[in-house]
């Protein structure tokens, strides 16, 4: 405990229990803590977390940190009294601490927890094989290679949409235009004139369809209508009422886009309709 003046608190009696090793051991990890501030930290993060102490998720957070402190100390104690040395010191200490039962906290030695110690003994035994010579020299230039892959297909990809926009071909989610069929358009349409039967056409009794192609823009309105097919004698009519006819705005993704479609229209000697 302290922070600037540390100071380490020792089981009483516990010097005649244990050998000179043992508390060797004991003094490496402990030191360890105190080179690394711990004590200062616990309670910065036990300060942090006060508000919320109270979820389980903040119980099992504030247990993993408390295991991987222990273990960086167990690291660095091993490798001054040996790791063989230090595991059974590590054994000896926590049959002597469990027996007496003492009250568990975050920051003291950290070896009442069974699971805690068996992983701490395994990483312990644990012999990390260090990668040398041409080994090493390989995997770091297959890093490399991955990262120069990485960045070659990122930038590809970012010149391949650049170009796209810079072309105008927009992508197929915000599209210049869509084709819809007239079926659909015709519940769009909000106001509508109805094309007039030429008079010299019902004379000469022509009949037929109009088959005009039209672009409907975002607000809806008329803005290219071209004739497909029909009789010529219908076609300027089918034209001037249909240049005026009024839409919804088409929406994709929630978003007005223009509408390429047909228009049918049919004169009949009957009647007049679309």
């Amino acid at each position: 405990m302290g922070f600037s003046q540390k100071l380490l608190l020792l089981p009483a009696g516990i010097t005649s229990r244990i050998s000179e090793a043992e508390m060797q051991s004991v003094f490496a990890h402990e030191f360890a803590h105190m080179r690394r501030n711990d004590f200062l930290k616990n309670l910065f993060y036990e300060l942090v977390s006060l508000p919320v102490s109270y979820h389980p998720v903040v119980w099992h957070v504030r247990a993993k940190i408390t295991e991987s402190r222990e273990m960086i100390c167990d690291q660095i104690a091993a490798a001054i009294a040996g790791r063989g040395q230090y595991s059974r010191s590590l054994l000896r200490l926590a049959s002597l601490l469990i027996e007496s039962a003492p009250a568990r906290t975050a920051h003291a030695l950290g070896i009442f927890d069974s699971n805690t110690l068996e992983r701490r003994l395994m990483k312990l035994a644990d012999h990390p094989s260090e990668i040398r010579g041409l080994r090493r020299f390989a995997a770091v230039a297959a890093c490399l290679a991955l990262g120069a892959a990485t960045c070659a297909s990122a930038l590809a990809l970012r010149m391949q949409v650049n170009s796209t926009e810079a072309s105008g071909n927009h992508p197929t989610a915000h599209p210049a235009k869509v084709n819809v069929s007239p079926e659909i358009m015709q519940n769009q349409i909000i106001y509508k004139v109805i094309p007039k039967y030429p008079v010299e056409a019902k004379k000469a009794r022509i009949q037929g369809k109009v088959v005009l192609n039209a672009v409907i823009g975002k607000d809806g309105s008329v803005t290219d209508l071209k004739v497909d097919s029909g009789p010529k004698e219908l076609r300027q009519s089918s034209l001037d009422a249909v240049k005026q006819w009024k839409y919804k705005p088409y929406l994709l993704n929630g978003q007005p886009v223009a509408v390429k479609t047909t228009i049918n229209i049919t004169y009949t000697l009957a009647e007049e309709k679309k």
